[in-house]
């Protein structure tokens, strides 16, 4: 399925577009590699291909050189296929056109992502500064505390941990060696992500204060309040990892928002919308396939 998945790429790649006699006039310089009809393809463009493929392709191929001569074997199958079904009007067919070109797409929006995306998306300190500033509102927090957790199925177990705990950074300690920081630091956490007996409890306890053994999500837990900070604003700070992606994802709204602009605004598109809604009888507004293409290119 590997070999097979990987000619569909390779075909689909290389053989998307017609190849005219002014387009092989200013193809690379290099050796031909495969000439079949119009089709034209040069070494150098298809180890440029390689060349893009994923790592792991690319060990695979190494690891076992006929895996490469089926590549190409088939490939070159697949050119003589391609100008056949040209020459006798295969392409031609609506059910081989239209697969086709939503195929070919599936392919070719990575490169569009890469080519007229990514470009894009340099995100400096400034910007990350004055996006805070001008969207405080979305780093409004409710009240929160810093909760860690050191839990077991066994209550006694954990009343004898307790007993040798006389701060916060004891409990740290214990918890260091029983668990992952993912597993005991939860971070900070609102009244709405508790269960409401342990949130009353919680919110209730000061900063540095530990809890008693007692039934937490299924099992036995002992709970640090290791911060507590009032109702207000995040500190650039403690989200700028949170603000980092949004002025990023600002970006690539933006700029794709201008790629589909300058697509719909170009004196050649035109979609038929009265003719699909009337023929195909499906309700299809313009607003619709923007929206699409906004997301399919993401």
């Amino acid at each position: 399925m590997r070999v097979v998945s990987l000619f569909f790429v390779i075909v689909s790649s290389f053989l998307l577009c017609k190849r005219s006699e002014e387009v092989v006039k200013k193809a690379p310089a290099g050796d031909i590699m495969v000439k079949i009809g119009d089709t034209v393809i040069y070494t150098s463009e298809f180890k440029a291909f390689l060349d893009s493929l994923p790592e792991i392709r690319k060990v695979e191929l190494a690891r076992n050189p006929e895996n490469m001569t089926r590549v190409i074997a088939e490939f070159i199958e697949a050119v003589a296929v391609l100008e056949y079904a040209k020459k006798n009007g295969y392409l031609d067919r609506p059910q081989v056109k239209i697969r086709w070109i939503i195929n070919s797409a599936d392919i070719l929006r990575p490169y569009i992502y890469e080519d007229e995306v990514k470009p894009y998306l340099q995100v400096s300190f400034p910007e990350i500064q004055d996006f805070y500033e001008k969207n405080k509102e979305l780093f409004k927090h409710s009240e929160v505390v810093r909760l860690m957790k050191i839990d077991s199925e066994n209550k006694k177990e954990l009343e004898e941990i307790r007993k040798r705990i006389k701060n916060v950074q004891d409990f740290i300690n214990i918890a260091q060696e029983r668990h992952n920081p993912a597993e005991f630091d939860m971070g900070y956490v609102s009244r709405d992500l508790l269960p409401p007996d342990i949130a009353e409890l919680v919110f209730s306890m000061e900063k540095g204060e530990i809890s008693k053994p007692l039934e937490f999500r299924g099992k036995y837990a002992i709970l640090a309040v290791v911060d507590k900070v009032e109702e207000g604003y995040w500190e650039l700070e403690r989200v700028i990892d949170q603000v980092f992606k949004a002025v990023r994802n600002k970006k690539i709204r933006d700029r794709i928002s201008k790629i589909t602009k300058d697509l719909i605004l170009s004196t050649e598109f035109y979609v038929n919308f009265e003719a699909i809604e009337r023929d195909l009888n499906v309700q299809l507004r313009r607003e619709r396939f923007e929206e699409l293409f906004f997301q399919r290119l993401q």
